[in-house]
């Protein structure tokens, strides 16, 4: 009896990449992918539309839409029991912190080696985790039990951190999030204390750090791993 493949769903906006990396792990055989989307609202729809579940499923961080970060809370949230597996081009250390505590399987860069992503998605579909360089045992037992965390954050606190990122002053920040600008001026102090900082650009880099402003850096990396692909 010949064993049924593994069934892999991706989301990805690079289409070249996701094909590239899908073509790769095709030949390798054993595994089959049924979904392909561009972003996370995109997979969530297929899956619902294809009424089975897949087995695993690879996430990009950086999206469209709906990014990686509310796409796994949603994945986790509607099939508890499917295995996410990472896979981007940020190696920063919050972001790792935050896809675990959100239920990630496993966490991989693009850089990495083709052929570790089909051990990944073996090892989470058997074993339930994939441990990388990246996300060691140890690691990640630290963030599951709370000694690696990040700060606790009201919705306001989180709201005023995305608009830090961006070009409106306090003033407009405040009608944005239905609030008087002296409580975004308490909420801003509140974050300075919270967060050790002292400037909006201390904000805006931990929001960006945590990953509640995400930023495009897929040209160098992708442009590697597809270079990389045609030469084997």
């Amino acid at each position: 009896m010949i064993d049924e493949p593994i069934r892999v769903a991706f989301a990805d906006d690079h289409i070249a990449v996701r094909k590239g990396i899908i073509a790769f792990i095709n030949n390798l055989g054993g595994i089959q992918f049924d979904i392909e989307a561009d972003n996370g609202k995109e997979l969530l729809k297929q899956i619902e539309k294809a009424g089975e579940c897949p087995d695993v499923c690879l996430l990009d961080i950086n999206m469209p839409e709906m990014n990686g970060f509310d796409t796994l809370i949603e994945l986790k949230k509607k099939w508890p029991d499917i295995k996410v597996i990472i896979l981007t081009v940020f190696e920063l250390e919050n972001y790792i912190i935050r896809m675990v505590r959100n239920g990630a399987n496993g966490y991989l860069l693009k850089s990495c080696d083709p052929r570790e992503i089909k051990k990944a998605i073996l090892s989470v579909y058997h074993d339930g985790m994939y441990y990388s360089n990246k996300m060691n045992p140890n690691f990640f037992q630290a963030i599951l039990g709370g000694d690696i965390k990040l700060a606790n954050l009201t919705a306001k606190e989180i709201q005023v951190l995305k608009y830090s990122c961006s070009d409106l002053h306090f003033t407009q920040i405040a009608k944005k999030i239905g609030t008087t600008p002296r409580s975004v001026d308490g909420i801003r102090d509140s974050l300075h204390k919270k967060l050790n900082v002292n400037s909006r650009i201390g904000l805006a880099m931990f929001a960006v750090q945590v990953g509640l402003v995400t930023i495009e850096m897929n040209t160098s990396e992708d442009k590697k791993y597809l270079h990389k692909k045609q030469k084997q």
